[in-house]
Protein backbone atom coordinates (compact mmCIF):
# COMPACT_ATOMS: atom_id res chain seq x y z
CA UNK A 1 0.00 0.00 0.00
CA UNK A 2 2.81 2.36 0.85
CA UNK A 3 4.30 1.67 -2.55
CA UNK A 4 1.45 3.57 -4.20
CA UNK A 5 2.22 6.76 -2.26
CA UNK A 6 4.13 9.36 -4.28
CA UNK A 7 7.70 9.98 -3.25
CA UNK A 8 8.29 13.25 -1.40
CA UNK A 9 11.01 15.24 -3.11
CA UNK A 10 13.11 18.03 -1.68
CA UNK A 11 11.37 20.51 -3.98
CA UNK A 12 8.00 19.47 -2.47
CA UNK A 13 9.24 20.28 1.01
CA UNK A 14 10.53 23.64 -0.19
CA UNK A 15 7.19 24.27 -1.87
CA UNK A 16 5.29 23.65 1.38
CA UNK A 17 7.68 25.79 3.40
CA UNK A 18 7.39 28.65 0.90
CA UNK A 19 3.57 28.61 1.06
CA UNK A 20 3.67 28.45 4.86
CA UNK A 21 6.12 31.37 4.90
CA UNK A 22 3.80 33.46 2.69
CA UNK A 23 0.76 32.73 4.88
CA UNK A 24 2.80 33.56 8.00
CA UNK A 25 3.81 36.96 6.58
CA UNK A 26 0.23 37.69 5.51
CA UNK A 27 -1.11 36.96 9.00
CA UNK A 28 1.73 38.97 10.54
CA UNK A 29 1.01 42.05 8.43
CA UNK A 30 -2.76 42.11 8.87
CA UNK A 31 -2.67 41.42 12.61
CA UNK A 32 -4.37 44.19 14.54
CA UNK A 33 -5.73 45.95 11.44
CA UNK A 34 -9.13 46.27 9.79
CA UNK A 35 -7.89 43.80 7.18
CA UNK A 36 -8.63 40.98 9.62
CA UNK A 37 -12.30 41.94 9.78
CA UNK A 38 -12.48 42.33 5.98
CA UNK A 39 -10.85 38.93 5.47
CA UNK A 40 -13.30 37.28 7.88
CA UNK A 41 -16.16 38.91 5.97
CA UNK A 42 -14.85 37.54 2.67
CA UNK A 43 -14.46 34.07 4.17
CA UNK A 44 -18.02 34.22 5.53
CA UNK A 45 -19.31 35.28 2.11
CA UNK A 46 -17.42 32.42 0.48
CA UNK A 47 -18.88 29.96 2.99
CA UNK A 48 -22.43 31.16 2.25
CA UNK A 49 -21.66 30.87 -1.47
CA UNK A 50 -20.59 27.22 -1.13
CA UNK A 51 -23.59 26.42 1.07
CA UNK A 52 -26.04 28.03 -1.39
CA UNK A 53 -24.62 25.90 -4.23
CA UNK A 54 -24.87 22.81 -2.06
CA UNK A 55 -28.58 23.29 -1.37
CA UNK A 56 -29.39 24.09 -4.99
CA UNK A 57 -29.82 27.87 -5.12
CA UNK A 58 -29.30 29.52 -8.51
CA UNK A 59 -29.45 33.34 -8.40
CA UNK A 60 -27.41 33.93 -5.24
CA UNK A 61 -24.50 31.67 -6.28
CA UNK A 62 -24.49 33.34 -9.72
CA UNK A 63 -24.26 36.85 -8.21
CA UNK A 64 -21.58 35.92 -5.69
CA UNK A 65 -19.75 33.82 -8.28
CA UNK A 66 -19.56 36.85 -10.55
CA UNK A 67 -18.20 38.86 -7.61
CA UNK A 68 -15.51 36.28 -6.91
CA UNK A 69 -14.68 36.04 -10.63
CA UNK A 70 -12.19 38.86 -10.20
CA UNK A 71 -11.08 37.67 -6.76
CA UNK A 72 -7.40 38.50 -7.23
CA UNK A 73 -8.20 42.06 -8.33
CA UNK A 74 -10.59 42.43 -5.38
CA UNK A 75 -7.90 41.33 -2.95
CA UNK A 76 -5.35 43.74 -4.43
CA UNK A 77 -7.78 46.67 -4.19
CA UNK A 78 -8.95 45.89 -0.63
CA UNK A 79 -5.53 45.04 0.78
CA UNK A 80 -3.39 47.46 -1.22
CA UNK A 81 -1.94 49.17 1.86
CA UNK A 82 -1.14 45.83 3.53
CA UNK A 83 0.44 44.51 0.30
CA UNK A 84 2.53 47.67 -0.08
CA UNK A 85 3.66 47.49 3.52
CA UNK A 86 4.38 43.77 3.25
CA UNK A 87 6.51 44.11 0.13
CA UNK A 88 8.43 46.99 1.69
CA UNK A 89 9.00 44.97 4.88
CA UNK A 90 10.17 41.95 2.87
CA UNK A 91 12.47 44.21 0.85
CA UNK A 92 14.23 45.32 4.01
CA UNK A 93 14.63 41.81 5.39
CA UNK A 94 18.31 41.12 5.94
CA UNK A 95 18.58 38.02 3.73
CA UNK A 96 22.10 38.86 2.67
CA UNK A 97 23.47 39.92 6.02
CA UNK A 98 23.57 43.70 5.66
CA UNK A 99 23.52 45.42 9.04
CA UNK A 100 20.41 47.17 10.39
CA UNK A 101 20.30 50.95 10.52
CA UNK A 102 21.76 51.95 13.85
CA UNK A 103 21.79 54.94 16.13
CA UNK A 104 24.50 56.01 18.50
CA UNK A 105 23.68 55.32 22.15
CA UNK A 106 24.04 59.03 22.95
CA UNK A 107 21.20 60.16 20.68
CA UNK A 108 18.84 57.47 22.02
CA UNK A 109 19.63 58.31 25.63
CA UNK A 110 19.32 62.03 24.97
CA UNK A 111 16.00 61.52 23.19
CA UNK A 112 14.68 59.38 26.06
CA UNK A 113 15.68 61.96 28.65
CA UNK A 114 14.19 64.72 26.50
CA UNK A 115 10.87 62.88 26.21
CA UNK A 116 10.53 62.59 29.97
CA UNK A 117 11.54 66.22 30.49
CA UNK A 118 8.71 67.14 28.13
CA UNK A 119 6.41 64.83 30.09
CA UNK A 120 7.28 66.63 33.34
CA UNK A 121 6.18 69.94 31.82
CA UNK A 122 3.10 68.33 30.20
CA UNK A 123 4.30 69.28 26.73
CA UNK A 124 2.79 67.00 24.11
CA UNK A 125 4.98 65.63 21.33
CA UNK A 126 5.08 63.03 18.57
CA UNK A 127 8.60 62.03 17.57
CA UNK A 128 9.36 59.65 14.69
CA UNK A 129 12.69 57.86 14.45
CA UNK A 130 13.38 56.80 10.88
CA UNK A 131 14.77 53.30 10.41
CA UNK A 132 15.26 51.27 7.23
CA UNK A 133 11.98 52.29 5.61
CA UNK A 134 12.30 55.92 4.54
CA UNK A 135 9.85 58.59 5.69
CA UNK A 136 10.44 61.02 2.84
CA UNK A 137 6.87 60.74 1.54
CA UNK A 138 5.57 61.88 4.94
CA UNK A 139 8.17 64.62 5.25
CA UNK A 140 6.82 66.23 2.09
CA UNK A 141 3.80 67.30 4.13
CA UNK A 142 5.91 69.18 6.67
CA UNK A 143 8.83 71.56 6.91
CA UNK A 144 12.29 70.10 6.29
CA UNK A 145 15.16 71.19 8.47
CA UNK A 146 18.59 69.76 9.16
CA UNK A 147 19.72 70.37 12.71
CA UNK A 148 21.64 68.49 15.38
CA UNK A 149 19.24 67.00 17.93
CA UNK A 150 19.12 68.47 21.40
CA UNK A 151 16.53 68.85 24.13
CA UNK A 152 16.53 72.60 23.73
CA UNK A 153 15.77 72.31 20.02
CA UNK A 154 13.05 69.71 20.56
CA UNK A 155 11.41 71.73 23.34
CA UNK A 156 11.35 74.85 21.19
CA UNK A 157 9.81 72.96 18.26
CA UNK A 158 6.98 71.28 20.20
CA UNK A 159 6.22 74.19 22.52
CA UNK A 160 2.59 75.39 22.21
CA UNK A 161 4.03 78.83 21.42
CA UNK A 162 5.98 77.49 18.44
CA UNK A 163 4.45 78.04 14.98
CA UNK A 164 5.49 74.49 14.03
CA UNK A 165 4.35 72.63 17.15
CA UNK A 166 1.48 70.86 15.37
CA UNK A 167 2.37 67.54 13.77
CA UNK A 168 5.29 65.18 14.18
CA UNK A 169 9.04 65.65 14.40
CA UNK A 170 11.19 63.29 12.32
CA UNK A 171 14.68 62.28 13.42
CA UNK A 172 16.94 60.84 10.74
CA UNK A 173 20.26 59.55 11.96
CA UNK A 174 21.26 61.91 14.74
CA UNK A 175 19.63 65.01 13.27
CA UNK A 176 16.17 66.53 13.23
CA UNK A 177 15.11 66.18 9.59
CA UNK A 178 11.60 67.64 9.51
CA UNK A 179 8.88 69.18 11.69
CA UNK A 180 5.17 69.98 11.51
CA UNK A 181 4.44 66.74 9.65
CA UNK A 182 0.74 65.99 9.42
CA UNK A 183 0.35 62.24 9.56
CA UNK A 184 -2.63 60.22 8.31
CA UNK A 185 -5.02 59.16 11.04
CA UNK A 186 -6.05 55.49 10.74
CA UNK A 187 -9.71 54.53 10.92
CA UNK A 188 -10.96 53.60 14.35
CA UNK A 189 -10.44 49.96 15.23
CA UNK A 190 -10.33 47.90 18.42
CA UNK A 191 -6.60 48.66 18.63
CA UNK A 192 -7.07 52.45 18.46
CA UNK A 193 -10.26 52.76 20.48
CA UNK A 194 -9.76 55.31 23.26
CA UNK A 195 -6.58 56.79 21.75
CA UNK A 196 -6.08 60.49 21.15
CA UNK A 197 -5.02 62.00 17.83
CA UNK A 198 -1.25 61.74 18.46
CA UNK A 199 -1.48 58.15 19.63
CA UNK A 200 -3.67 57.11 16.71
CA UNK A 201 -1.25 58.73 14.26
CA UNK A 202 1.65 56.93 15.95
CA UNK A 203 -0.23 53.63 15.76
CA UNK A 204 -0.81 54.22 12.07
CA UNK A 205 2.92 54.73 11.53
CA UNK A 206 3.66 51.56 13.51
CA UNK A 207 1.45 49.59 11.13
CA UNK A 208 2.51 51.27 7.88
CA UNK A 209 6.27 51.67 8.44
CA UNK A 210 9.12 50.35 10.58
CA UNK A 211 9.59 53.75 12.23
CA UNK A 212 9.65 54.09 16.00
CA UNK A 213 7.11 56.60 17.31
CA UNK A 214 7.52 58.20 20.73
CA UNK A 215 4.44 60.00 22.02
CA UNK A 216 4.38 62.31 25.04
CA UNK A 217 0.86 62.95 26.34
CA UNK A 218 0.24 66.53 27.39
CA UNK A 219 -2.76 65.42 29.47
CA UNK A 220 -1.25 62.58 31.48
CA UNK A 221 2.49 62.99 31.01
CA UNK A 222 2.73 59.35 29.96
CA UNK A 223 5.41 58.41 27.42
CA UNK A 224 4.41 55.68 24.96
CA UNK A 225 6.50 54.07 22.25
CA UNK A 226 4.88 52.52 19.16
CA UNK A 227 6.51 49.94 16.88
CA UNK A 228 5.45 47.01 14.64
CA UNK A 229 1.74 46.90 15.58
CA UNK A 230 2.69 47.28 19.24
CA UNK A 231 2.70 49.96 21.88
CA UNK A 232 4.49 50.07 25.19
CA UNK A 233 4.38 52.59 28.00
CA UNK A 234 7.85 53.51 29.25
CA UNK A 235 8.16 54.12 32.96
CA UNK A 236 11.41 56.08 32.77
CA UNK A 237 14.10 57.31 30.37
CA UNK A 238 16.27 54.23 30.88
CA UNK A 239 13.47 51.86 29.86
CA UNK A 240 12.63 54.00 26.83
CA UNK A 241 16.22 54.14 25.59
CA UNK A 242 16.51 50.38 26.13
CA UNK A 243 13.43 49.70 23.99
CA UNK A 244 14.68 51.92 21.18
CA UNK A 245 18.18 50.42 21.31
CA UNK A 246 16.82 46.88 20.97
CA UNK A 247 14.66 47.88 18.02
CA UNK A 248 17.59 49.45 16.19
CA UNK A 249 19.66 46.33 16.77
CA UNK A 250 17.07 44.01 15.14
Amino acid sequence: MLGHLPAIRLVDILDILLVAFIFYWILLFIRGTRAVEILLGLLFLMGVFLLSKKIGMVTFPWVIGSFFGGFIVILVVIFQSEIRRGLARMGQTRLFGWPPMSRGPDILEELAVSAFRLAESRTGALILLERNMGLSEYMEHGKKIDAVFSYELLASLVSPLSPVHDGAVVIRGERVAAVQIILPIPAESPATRGMGTRHRAAWGMATETDAISVVVSEETGIVTVFFYHQKKVASDAEELSGIMRKLFET
